[in-house]
């Protein structure tokens, strides 16, 4: 009887340990956390388990702070982004005509600014529609632009002006504003 107790103690130990499988960190560059399994590592994409999933889910390298694996190795990608943007850090906001740039990124939607009339220099009146679009896209929480279009207008003895159209993309998937 004392043999099957102790073969029974280890059997039941034996099935703990077993399920107890070490789990990686994913840090996001918002710096979210995601208790995971890394299954691969590319040149552009993680694919990870999540914990309690069996679903394989794809992160872009770009959306990746580091990965603290379970054996101790922690891997960087990228630097953590700002927790919170707002029209006060309109500067964070990165503006690329790169598509490369938002690959994987979040859509936030399509914004455009143009410069003031106080512009003297055409040099000044992009940096002022830069700024306004910058700061739409802070104030939608987005982190980086993608221009689609970009025009400057006025001549000699004319007000010099220009015009930015572009997509505003985010890390996060972007939060349902509407009411229920």
């Amino acid at each position: 009887m004392q043999r099957y107790l102790i073969i029974l103690v280890f059997t039941v130990i034996s099935s703990f340990a077993s399920a107890q499988i070490a789990m990686d960190t994913l840090i996001l560059v918002s710096n979210r956390k995601i208790i995971c399994k890394v299954q691969n590592v590319s040149s552009s994409k993680v694919t990870i388990i999540k914990k309690d999933s069996k679903v394989l889910e794809d992160y872009s390298r770009k959306q990746i702070h580091k990965i603290k694996y379970a054996n101790g190795r922690v891997e960087q990608f990228n630097d953590l982004a700002f927790k919170m943007v707002d029209e006060k850090n309109y500067q964070a906001v990165v503006v690329t005509e790169n598509t490369a740039d938002v690959d994987g990124l979040y859509v936030y939607g399509k914004i455009e600014s143009k410069s003031g009339t106080s512009s003297r220099t055409a040099k000044a009146a992009e940096r002022n529609a830069r700024i306004r679009l910058q700061r739409r896209a802070a104030a939608l929480g987005a982190m980086y632009v993608l221009i689609t279009k970009s025009e400057s207008r006025g001549g000699y003895k004319e007000v010099p002006t220009h015009y930015y159209e572009g997509i505003a993309y985010g890390i996060e998937p972007p939060k349902n504003t509407q009411a229920p």
